[in-house]
């Protein structure tokens, strides 16, 4: 065999001997690519079913055959956090945070974590990354869920004008759905924001004018914005839907009584006017008897130097006049009896505390007639 022959023949050897070792490190390759994606299926039946540290062991065997997969060390970092494990599911994720400081997902997840570990500030930039980062899908809807998880986080730490600005913020592109809107305007009445929040509940009983959550928002924001009437309708419409929530029961029974026993309403004839007024007035004095009376407090005579007692002397001069006659016939009386009943209800609240009843219903109508002349 001449040289060149046998230097062909080398040649087609090593040859053979690349293809060889070529297909081999494929099907090795080929064999930890399904062995890395059986292990994650398992974590993830895992973690679906509540079983977190055995998802560990498989993400863990996972990575043994897929080195540094941000997918797979996400998913452990995730059954770490519900295993309780914070500080190696920091650890993996603040990794993953380096290689893509920009992932949506990465910082809420990152967020959660320090709100659990009550990191205000940590956790407030987070969330604010997640919600102006990147998602792979979904983007506006995962954008608006870690807007809602922010504001959630700061109503629960107490930041109640930080979270009413994100969740005014996110009002602009909330789209028309009936769920997304009342849970919107729920946190927004939590900031004590009801101006904002009324006008989402609106909008979702257009779509779904029996939805229940919605109806009992709508009621409650009228009525802190101290409108009786509309708070009425809407609570009303939801107690005939179903069962109140004990405080939307409770504010519907006021709003009633606040439309009932109301001396200033308009459209009102003279007669039911006095009688309104009359029985305003003496539901009043009752109540001043009885915080005086829990106060310790004598109305004999003496000197009257508590407000009680010289609000009990300026109402005891009025008393004689205060009769149905007079009231229906005398306008000014009318005002002055009913204005003496309000404030007898504004310094009771203040002495005693919050009233119930025909009483929180007068002292709501004072703080209305107030606004009113303001």
């Amino acid at each position: 065999m001449s040289r060149n022959e046998l230097l062909l023949l080398s040649l087609a050897a090593l040859i053979l001997l690349f293809i060889a070792t070529s297909f081999s490190v494929t099907a090795y390759h080929a064999k930890e690519h399904s062995l890395a994606r059986q292990w994650y299926a398992s974590g993830e039946r895992d973690l679906a079913a509540g079983r977190a540290e055995a998802a560990i062991e498989d993400f863990r065997a996972a990575l043994v055959y897929s080195h540094n997969d941000p997918l797979i060390e996400f998913q452990l970092a995730h059954a770490l956090t519900a295993a309780g494990h914070l500080h190696q599911a920091r650890a993996y994720l603040l990794g993953l945070w380096e290689r893509e400081p920009g992932s949506g997902t990465v910082n809420l997840e990152l967020a959660q974590l320090a709100a659990s570990a009550g990191s205000v500030e940590e956790a407030t930039q987070y969330y604010h990354d997640a919600l102006y980062g990147q998602w792979d899908k979904n983007p506006a809807q995962n954008r608006l869920m870690a807007g809602l998880n922010l504001a959630e986080f700061l109503i629960k730490v107490g930041q109640k004008a930080q979270a009413q600005a994100e969740l005014i913020a996110l009002t602009a592109g909330l789209p028309n759905d009936p769920v997304l809107e009342t849970r919107v305007g729920s946190l927004l009445i939590e900031t004590g924001e009801y101006e904002h929040a009324a006008p989402l509940f609106r909008q979702a009983l257009r779509v779904n004018p029996n939805y229940l959550p919605a109806l009992e928002g709508a009621g409650q924001a009228s009525f802190e914005m101290r409108d009786y009437q509309a708070a009425r309708r809407y609570l009303s419409r939801a107690k005939r839907l179903g069962a109140l929530s004990r405080q939307s029961a409770q504010r519907l029974e006021t709003a009633n009584l606040i439309q009932q026993s109301d001396p200033l309403a308009p459209r009102l004839r003279g007669q039911e006017r006095a009688s309104r007024a009359l029985a305003a007035f003496s539901h009043a004095m009752e109540r001043l008897g009885q915080c005086a009376a829990t106060r310790g407090v004598s109305f004999d005579n003496g000197p009257q130097q508590s407000d009680l007692q010289q609000l009990h002397a300026q109402a005891a001069a009025l008393q004689p006049k205060v009769n149905s006659r007079n009231l229906a016939r005398d306008s000014e009386l009318l005002l002055q009896t009913t204005d003496m009943a309000f404030q007898i209800e504004q310094v009771a609240e203040r002495v005693c505390g919050e009233p119930q009843g025909l009483d929180l219903a007068l002292l709501l109508l004072s703080r209305t007639q107030e606004g009113a002349n303001e």
